[in-house]
């Protein structure tokens, strides 16, 4: 092949990615070759024994070579000729590479799934220690409620638990077996599917060798929820950008994860949270490049589709060092106490102002709100005075109900809170008691996930014994 041409074509630069997996994949192959009856156990005991050297030794292959199936292949001509010779009875790139792609998925995607349980833990356990520290929640950007900062961060812990468990659930497509599918319709060799399948921890064989070998879309299945999960860490950092400026005041980002200015010395930019923001648009980016690359190709295998696991890889890598940094985030911010109890202060409560008139008065409530529309305004404009407030309530036809002192002990934000009484509130003892079911919850995934993991790697060691 032409020289120039061989580089551009060769996924030889990304292929080690799957070095390990493709390894494994040949490992099973020989061991069901022998099984068959088709090569010698004595050439397959060494066949298997080079094939674990050259993990170990893991040589990078030149960047004119085609991919890592003919380099391993040719390595392994060096050591055991035999088996070599028969590597491709009955086994094609284009299944191998899709049991490598899977075993590696699975692998990376456990790994994923330990850095966004260890988020969560984290911002759990600063949900518990600020299950009653006031703060403001928001919508549009405006005010809306007095919370607890303990309520604001369960909600990330809970979006983060939610989008796991999709990506783990997901990893289904992953625990099919392609090997025995060959290149594109099967194969007329006496190939055991099922016991390839037990070597490499699959739990199940594909239905369709078409389908098996060129379809992606369990790529996409995954990427899916890493997308989901960088939107949730775009959310969280950029209410960290917000909310410790000195417009907000409510948080201080730690200087460890800040920089300063180049020429402006009292700034603290938050920097790290700046570029966990842009996670989203690169995921997403990434998501757009692979179901681009996969649309409009014709069934069976074409070149197009070594292009998509780079892709899907770097997805993996942008979300886990996010989720990292996420995970430091939490750990170390500091909560401007003072700051957001004034940020809570009436007329931030109007709206327990218009349900106490229309729960303790029988006040229809759209005329409980607009009377407490025209309070909060008088509060806002510092223009409250006991004249006013019983004009308000005169004007709508009312008797006066309340002094100003009582206005403004309904809407005090420590009080407000306490009232809150609808399950999944921002009551504190709401917020300590989700704190255990959270956990629980933690924990569950975590030995989910190190349940699959451990199966996995059991079966990959036991491969190559």
């Amino acid at each position: 092949m032409d020289e120039e041409a061989a580089r551009y074509t060769s996924s030889a630069s990304f292929d080690a990615e799957i070095y390990e997996a493709t390894v494994c994949v040949n490992a099973a192959h020989i061991k069901m070759l022998e099984k068959q009856g088709l090569i010698s156990k004595t050439s397959a005991e060494k066949a298997v024994s080079a094939l674990k050297q050259l993990l170990q030794t893991r040589q990078t292959p030149p960047p004119t070579t085609e991919d890592i199936h003919i380099y391993l292949e040719q390595l392994l001509a060096q050591k055991a000729p035999e088996a070599a010779e028969m590597l491709a009875l009955g086994k094609s790139r284009n299944d191998a590479v899709v049991a490598a792609v899977k075993i590696e998925a699975r692998r990376r995607v456990y790994k994923v799934a330990e850095e966004l349980l260890g988020a969560v833990e984290a911002l759990v356990m600063k949900s518990r220690e600020h299950a009653a520290t006031v703060f403001p929640v928001y919508t549009h950007l405006q005010r809306a409620a007095p919370a607890t900062f303990g309520f604001l961060l369960q909600s990330y812990a809970i979006r983060l638990l939610r989008c796991c468990n999709t990506l783990l659930n997901n990893l289904e497509a992953c625990e099919e077996s392609p090997l025995g599918s060959a290149a594109v319709a099967g194969t007329s060799a006496p190939v055991d599917r099922e016991y390839i399948a037990q070597l490499l921890g699959f739990k199940r064989i594909s239905w369709n060798a078409l389908d098996a070998t060129a379809s992606r879309e369990f790529l996409l299945l995954l990427l899916s929820p890493l997308h989901a999960i960088a939107l949730v860490i775009s959310s969280f950092a950029e209410e960290m950008v917000l909310y410790s400026s000195e417009e907000f005041g409510l948080i201080q980002i730690p200087e460890e994860l800040a920089a300063t200015s180049s020429i402006m010395p009292q700034k603290r930019n938050p920097v790290v949270a700046e570029i966990m923001r842009t996670k989203t648009a690169e995921v997403l980016g990434l998501l757009a490049t692979v179901s681009g690359i996969l649309s409009r190709q014709p069934s069976g295998y074409n070149l197009d589709l070594q292009q998509v696991t780079p892709k899907f890889w770097q997805a993996l890598r942008e979300v886990s060092e996010s989720l990292h940094m996420l995970k430091k985030h939490v750990e170390m911010i500091e909560v401007n106490k003072e700051r957001a109890m004034e940020a809570c202060a009436p007329p931030t409560a109007a709206v327990e102002l218009a349900n106490h008139l229309t729960l303790k008065h029988g006040i229809g409530f759209r005329k409980a709100h607009q009377i407490a529309a025209k309070i909060s305004r008088s509060i806002a404009e510092k223009t409250l005075t006991q004249t006013r407030l019983d004009t308000i309530f005169q004007e709508h036809g009312l008797k006066p109900i309340y002094t100003v002192g009582e206005v403004l002990n309904i809407m005090d934000p420590v009080a407000t809170v306490q009232r809150y009484t609808a399950k999944g509130s921002a009551n504190p003892s709401m917020v300590s008691e989700n704190v255990d079911r959270l956990f629980k919850i933690v924990e569950e995934e975590r030995n989910r996930v190190e349940m699959e993991r451990r199966f996995l790697e059991d079966c990959l060691q036991r491969l190559l014994s």
